[in-house]
């Protein structure tokens, strides 16, 4: 771990085991930058190194988190623009860049750098997006707390450590990724419209829902629910309630010793057989095998329940 006056940083060295978890840090660090200090305060290796003028290119993936104070940022897909604290800078592989604090204010950073298959896939699906490298976060603790963990991860290097900051850079993208989702919702009344449709269905897990009245019971237009429904949790309404479903049954096969027959009526569906048809499409076995899986009766698990049976 290096240490300097306004720096905090450490690099590492990537081993092919690191590479197996589909993401692996390749360095961190926090400067706390103060009015007209020159940036970036220490320096660091040549790939890393830059100024205002000149920018750089990045051989991977970078979150920045600026806490306290305002500056710029420019990129060859975005052109220049201001940013201010509570903002989230996202720099991407292969795409030339530059960012600097505004001289009389400075501002305090917190960075990750990474790469691996699973970043580049969220590039590819748009939940990282060179087209959106600007995230108006606000004051995120949880986020805050994340960067402290890899820092003091990083400064004792005990066994294990790249693993684990490496699912702390996970927990990062999902905050960010999350923080940036609920903001372009605008409004709390959005999220509380939502919110009381899924409670809704959760109290009538037993019963047919009729969203078209749902809806109406809300006060909202139908096709502006089900495409903020979507947007808000990656499901259409139906499917979220099947989902609902579906949970609760396992959870009836795997703790009672209620029958196929009496679960299905007990989470709405209208006969057995449709029940069990739905189960198996989506688990990929039949209600029966999901119980001797999930209480240890079987221990031959298909690959298509691997992963479902101990949610």
């Amino acid at each position: 771990m290096i240490k300097t006056k306004y720096s905090t940083f450490d690099y590492l060295t990537v081993a092919d085991s690191d590479k197996l978890w589909g993401l692996y840090v390749t360095g961190c660090g926090h400067s706390d930058i103060p009015p007209h200090v020159p940036y970036p305060p220490a320096k660091h290796p040549n790939a890393y190194m830059f100024n205002w003028k000149k920018g750089r290119v990045l051989p991977e993936f970078q979150i920045i988190y600026i806490t306290r104070g305002k500056g710029f940022f420019k990129s060859k897909v975005i052109g220049k623009t201001q940013i201010k604290e509570g903002t989230v800078l996202l720099l991407f592989p292969g795409v030339w860049h530059s960012y600097a604090p505004n001289l009389h204010t400075g501002w305090k950073e917190y960075w990750v750098c990474f790469n691996g298959i699973q970043p580049q896939k969220f590039m590819q699906h748009k939940i990282l997006s060179p087209s959106k490298p600007i995230l108006e976060i606000g004051f995120n603790e949880t986020l805050l707390q994340l960067y402290h963990q890899i820092l003091e991860l990083l400064e004792e290097e005990t066994i294990g450590y790249r693993e684990i900051i490496a699912s702390l850079t996970y927990q990062i993208i999902a905050q960010v990724h999350t923080a940036e989702r609920r903001r372009q919702f605008g409004s709390k009344e959005i999220e509380t419209v939502i919110k009381k449709a899924k409670i809704y269905m959760v109290e009538n897990i037993d019963k047919p829902v009729d969203f078209e009245q749902l809806v109406v019971e809300l006060h909202i237009g139908y096709s502006w629910f089900r495409r903020m429904f979507r947007h808000y949790t990656g499901l259409a309404p139906g499917q979220y309630f099947l989902q609902i479903k579906l949970n609760k049954a396992k959870q009836l096969l795997r703790e009672t010793s209620l029958s196929v027959k009496q679960i299905s009526l007990l989470v709405g569906f209208e006969s057995q057989y449709y029940f069990s048809k739905c189960f198996k499409k989506k688990l990929g076995v039949s209600p029966s095998q999901w119980r001797q899986f999930s209480r240890g009766e079987s221990s031959l698990i298909p690959p298509s329940v691997a992963n479902h049976v101990f949610t």
